[in-house]
């Protein structure tokens, strides 16, 4: 089979989350009468690369809801890293999702404190 006629396969696999792939292989490898394994061997020769990580889906990153919260960190320096943040020594209001709120509550240099309608 040529590449040509793997491609919307490729392309629903990487589409696909890496648990669902094992199935899509088993649907191709049934309609050309092949073993699951041949039809790994079909894909990568086709291009495809099963360890290339899915691409994320645009609406999940819009559906992370933000809440405004007033942090800055008690280190000496005068910047600090965390949770995909650059914190200063001063508090400041930043967007962070739930994720990133819970990972800066449990970092002992961070302090938190929600912002309520503009006061501090």
């Amino acid at each position: 089979m040529d590449k040509e006629n793997l491609a919307p396969w490729i392309e629903r696999l990487n589409a696909a989350d890496k648990k669902d792939r094992e199935g899509i292989v088993a649907e191709l490898s049934t309609e050309l009468n092949i073993k699951t394994k041949e039809a790994w061997k079909l894909l990568k020769d086709a291009g495809f690369d099963p360890k290339e990580n899915p691409p994320a889906d645009p609406q999940t990153k819009q559906e992370a809801k933000k809440q405004p919260v007033t942090l800055r960190h008690k280190t000496e320096y005068p910047r600090y890293r965390r949770a995909g943040l650059v914190l200063t020594g001063k508090p400041e209001t930043y967007e962070v999702t739930e994720e990133q709120l819970a990972a800066l509550k449990k970092d002992k240099w961070v302090a938190v404190g929600k912002e309520e309608d503009g006061k501090k």
